[in-house]
Formats: C-alpha cells, sequence, structure tokens
C-alpha cells in the first residue's frame, strides 16, 4: 500500500519572514511520480509586502516492498516539469526547486509537480520558502545566511562550499555571485567586495527597484564609524552616492544635515592624507574612506560616455540640481539636497564634485539660452571658490 505523506517544512532559520501561511495536499499519481499541492498566503500579505515569489521543492523516501522505510534516507527530488507553467521558473538548469509566482488578487496557487525519479512507491513533503539565502559582512567576516551548508558560485562557474555559516573574506577562494543553501534556493551574493561592506535588515546589497535598476550597498567608514550609501555605475565602478562627511577635518554646512550634503573641505584638506595617500593624480585617497579614491576627472567622463552621448540621456546620470533640468536620478548617484545649485543660474558654478588633477574643478551645467535655461549638459571648469563637497571612487 502506497503511503501519502506531505509536510509544510519552513525551515527555522526562513521561519521569521516567511509569509505563505500553510500548504494543503491536493494528491498524487505515484505511478508517474506527479505530486499535487496548494499553497496558501495570508490574505493581503503577498502584494502588501511583495512576497509572491516562493522557492518550492519536494524531498522523497523510497518505501520498501514490505512498507517500510528501512535503510532509506530522504533525497532531494530533482523536478522533470512543474505547472502551470505560467507561474513557475527555474534558476538556470536548477531543477533542485523553482519558484512559483502568485497572481495578482489570489492568495493560493494549485501546483502539480512531476519528479525526476524512478521510484513508483514512496513517501514525500513539500517545502515552500520566501527567505533566499543572503549574506552580511562585518569586520572582515561573512555571515551567511540560510540553511548550511551553502554553494557560492562565481561568474566563471567555479564553486567554494560552505560548511557553516561564516567565512572570513580572506578564505574565500573565488569571487561569488550567487550563494546557495541546502534548500537549492538561490540568493545574490552582493557584488560589491570591498572589505568595508556592511549588509544588516536596514542596509542591504541589491539591485535598486527603480531607475536603471543598477546596484547599491551600504559601506561603513573605519575611521569614524559613518555609513556612506554606494552605487555601481555604468563604467563597472562603485561611487559613493552622498558627500563624504568626515568629521574629523571640513565645515557642516548650516543649512542641511552631515547624510543630506557631507561636508565642505578646502583644497587642502580634501588632498591631505586623512588615513592613506595624499596629494593629486590618480589613486590618492585624500578625505575618502580607506580603499576610496578622489576621482580623476576622467572618471567622470568615462561614467558619461559609458552611458550615452546624448546630453539629455547624460542628465540621468549626474542628475542637475535645479528645476529647469529633469531630476530623474536615474542611477541613485544623487539626492534632493546633496546637488543643491549654489549660486546665480547664470554663475559659472555648479555641481559640488570633486575633481582630482591638479586643481579642483566642478561639474557645470551648461547655460543654453542666457537666461538661466540650462540644456542639461556638462562642462569643466575651476573651481570658484577654495571649498568644495567630495564624493569618491572605489577602483575594484
Amino acid at each position: 500500500m502506497k503511503k501519502f505523506f506531505f509536510l509544510l517544512a519552513m525551515l527555522t532559520s526562513v521561519a521569521a519572514s516567511a509569509q505563505v501561511t500553510h500548504v494543503e495536499p491536493v494528491g498524487a499519481d505515484y505511478t508517474n511520480q506527479t505530486v499535487i499541492f496548494r499553497v496558501w498566503w495570508n490574505a493581503g500579505s503577498r502584494d502588501a509586502t511583495h512576497l509572491s515569489k516562493v522557492w518550492v521543492w519536494v524531498d522523497y523516501i523510497e518505501i520498501n516492498n514490505n512498507n517500510t522505510t528501512s535503510g532509506n534516507t530522504w533525497t532531494r527530488a530533482a523536478v522533470s516539469a512543474a505547472s502551470p507553467t505560467a507561474s513557475i521558473s527555474y534558476d538556470g538548469s536548477n531543477r533542485q526547486g523553482f519558484w512559483l509566482q502568485g497572481n495578482s488578487g489570489s492568495y493560493s496557487a494549485t501546483v502539480t509537480v512531476r519528479l525526476n525519479i524512478t521510484e513508483s512507491n514512496f513517501d514525500w513533503c513539500a517545502y515552500v520558502s520566501d527567505y533566499p539565502p543572503n549574506v552580511t559582512a562585518n569586520s572582515g567576516v561573512y555571515t551567511l545566511r540560510g540553511t548550511p551548508p551553502f554553494t557560492l558560485t562565481a561568474s566563471n562557474g567555479a564553486i567554494q562550499p560552505v560548511t557553516g555559516t561564516t567565512l572570513t573574506i580572506s578564505a574565500l577562494t573565488i569571487t561569488p555571485v550567487t550563494i546557495r543553501d541546502k534548500t537549492a534556493c538561490p540568493g545574490v551574493f552582493c557584488k560589491y567586495t570591498g572589505s568595508d561592506l556592511l549588509i544588516d535588515a536596514s542596509h542591504l546589497c541589491q539591485q535598486r527597484s527603480s531607475g536603471a535598476q543598477n546596484w547599491e550597498a551600504w559601506i561603513k567608514d573605519n575611521r569614524d564609524e559613518e555609513l556612506y550609501r554606494i552605487v555601481l555605475m555604468p563604467d563597472n565602478k562603485w561611487w559613493l552616492a552622498q558627500n563624504v562627511k568626515y568629521a574629523k577635518t571640513g565645515t557642516q554646512p548650516s543649512w542641511c544635515t552631515k547624510n543630506e550634503c557631507g561636508r565642505y573641505y578646502t583644497r587642502a584638506q580634501a588632498r591631505d592624507a586623512w588615513g592613506g595617500t595624499s596629494g593629486t593624480g590618480a589613486n590618492k585617497q585624500g578625505v575618502c574612506p580607506n580603499g576610496w579614491y578622489l576621482p580623476l576627472l576622467n572618471n567622470y567622463k568615462q561614467i558619461l560616455s559609458s552611458y550615452s552621448n546624448s546630453q539629455a540621456d547624460q542628465c540621468k546620470i549626474l542628475t542637475p540640481y535645479d528645476s529647469k533640468c529633469p531630476r530623474d536620478d536615474y542611477y541613485g548617484l544623487a539626492s534632493l539636497k546633496t546637488l543643491t545649485y549654489w549660486g546665480d543660474y547664470n554663475a559659472a558654478s555648479g555641481e559640488d564634485y570633486y575633481v582630482n588633477d591638479g586643481n579642483p574643478s566642478r561639474i557645470t551645467i551648461n547655460d543654453a539660452s542666457g537666461a538661466g535655461m540650462h540644456d542639461c549638459g556638462y562642462s569643466w571648469s575651476s573651481d570658484v571658490s577654495d571649498v568644495v563637497l567630495v564624493r569618491c571612487i572605489r577602483l575594484l
């Protein structure tokens, strides 16, 4: 006699954030190795919390002719096929599970799964999770969250297994881009590889949900514990998305907070050694956090040229700071008060970015009409004052 055995098993490490209420068995065709079940979401929670996409997998154990499982073990069943196909997606060639996408307005989904097994007499368990494995970093140690063991995978397919839940950054033998835990659920290993990476519940490494959907993350400046949001730009370099706010030097503007505007620095303060290299030219840290550098003029030009030669498109990158030009902030590099326009519309002044080519420079908006209307193009001019707000680049 075949047994019917069904469990919803949220593993301990993922249960806290799960929004799936329960799974209801519907039936099974053992001859054809097919199981059917219904996944239920909490009413209203799925759409409200954007957790409509869940990872599903099935384990099975063979039943012997004497109707026992003696000597057998629970094993992951590879998925041969699953339906409805419109709601199912796979993680590349991985068939150890699949993504189930709920439909808008519906809080349950009935799923038919054909297992890639040969046994026709078996018990089975279905598992559901809406919490992919993830990684946090602190003081040179990665903490892997999920159910161990983990598998880290690089872009070239190289893998590194991790049996525990922590890994020192120095112990990485590959540059991972994805992470899987015991459930085979795929997660993203942060694209930022600097040792100053900070990840916690409030500061995530992830793709932005709007605009260019480029990567953003957070770092901690080990000189003063200040946090900075960073973004991966079209030049494939990480840039600070906030102005430097190192308080050992410089001046705090009175009209905005340090997180909104950073601090003003004189040329000497910006170039001086505050933990690293000083002076002008390439690879000078100056007032930047450790591992970050004062950008060269060519760094800004590379951002623009790597994206588009269109001035309108270039506006999406550096984002002009007055109402005459659209404030798109397509790449998340800007924030409202960080890029406040400084001075008269017709003045030779502009965005307070520090450019380290011997003399500080400002990126200025071209005046198209001579009457305060700007065309969103950029030009490069000498700094009109002796103080600057500083952005930095990471050359990873």
